[in-house]
């Protein structure tokens, strides 16, 4: 599983300065791809997973060599700076290294432990994801973006908190497009490539013509091409995040590793079509992902 010789790769090189790049290269998938995955699995992204387990590694050197000193630890596992490190530290420990060694503390319920097999597993529970087959043409869609981390996929760079703001702007906006440009009844989610960590997000509404953008809003014209298409049912009977990362699990971590295809490198999204109802939250959504034959 790629997952697995990503973790074995960064278990093998906490002392040593690796990139983003490098781990997805030894997980034998694109940067891009590869973060989607592990995030989804490991509730992270891959560098703040080996980010906490360098930390844990030191909390331990702290405890077992006590007479070892805190710049070369910190430049051991990877920091710049005893400052840097002191930062890091404390902010997931929420004790400096010194007095950590100083008060002999051992917090092992802080402790990031290397991920398991069975943490790396389907829920089980969650649904098998078993696509139809698309040939899209290019289309149009205009709406708000937002800057997301990976790790947390609600922190944003900008004035927009989380996706669910994101659309909330939107709707409260819709009275500065021009009706005969747009169709209310079919929005898009769309998920716009970053830098391995972060992504951007596309809260949009379909789009006959890129000519009349409101002012703050992006326009984009999404290229043909063939997707992988996954019908969910969101219900109340969930919490939509789960619903949705069951769903992502499915499809990014179980269907497409097995299946006859690759993810294509362009943007995937959601389809909020008439059988969703944004008010409840609750109806029929599809995922498109584009795909090309292995």
């Amino acid at each position: 599983m790629p997952i697995k010789k990503a973790i074995s790769f960064m278990e093998d090189n906490l002392e040593n300065p690796i990139t983003l790049g490098e781990i997805a290269e030894a997980s034998g998938l694109s940067t891009y791809y590869f973060s989607r995955l592990f995030n989804i699995f490991a509730g992270e992204s891959p560098m703040s997973y080996l980010r906490h387990r360098r930390l844990t590694e030191a909390a331990l050197r702290l405890e077992n060599t006590p007479g070892y000193s805190l710049i070369n630890l910190a430049l051991d596992y990877g920091f710049e700076s005893q400052e840097a490190f002191t930062r890091a530290f404390k902010r997931n420990f929420g004790i400096p290294p010194g007095k950590y060694r100083k008060e002999r503390l051992s917090l092992h319920t802080k402790f990031r432990l290397r991920l398991t097999s069975s943490q790396l597993s389907l829920r089980q529970g969650a649904p098998k994801m078993i696509p139809e087959f698309a040939t899209r043409q290019a289309f149009h869609v205009i709406g708000l973006t937002g800057d997301f981390s990976k790790d947390t996929a609600d922190t944003s760079k900008d004035t927009t908190n989380t996706i669910v703001d994101l659309w909330r702007n939107l709707n409260a906006r819709y009275d500065e497009f021009d009706p005969a440009t747009i169709d209310r009844d079919y929005n898009y989610g769309v998920c716009l490539r970053g830098d391995g960590n972060n992504f951007t997000y596309l809260a949009a509404i379909a789009a006959n013509s890129l000519k009349k953008v409101p002012k703050g809003m992006t326009g984009l014209k999404v290229e043909a091409g063939n997707y992988a298409v996954f019908h969910l049912t969101i219900d109340k009977a969930t919490p939509i995040n789960q619903q949705f990362n069951d769903a992502y699990q499915g499809i990014w971590g179980d269907w497409l590793p097995n299946s006859e295809y690759d993810f294509a490198e362009t943007p995937d999204f959601e389809l909020y079509g008439p059988g969703f109802d944004g008010k409840t939250g609750t109806g029929e959504i599809e995922i498109w992902i584009p795909v090309k034959k292995k």
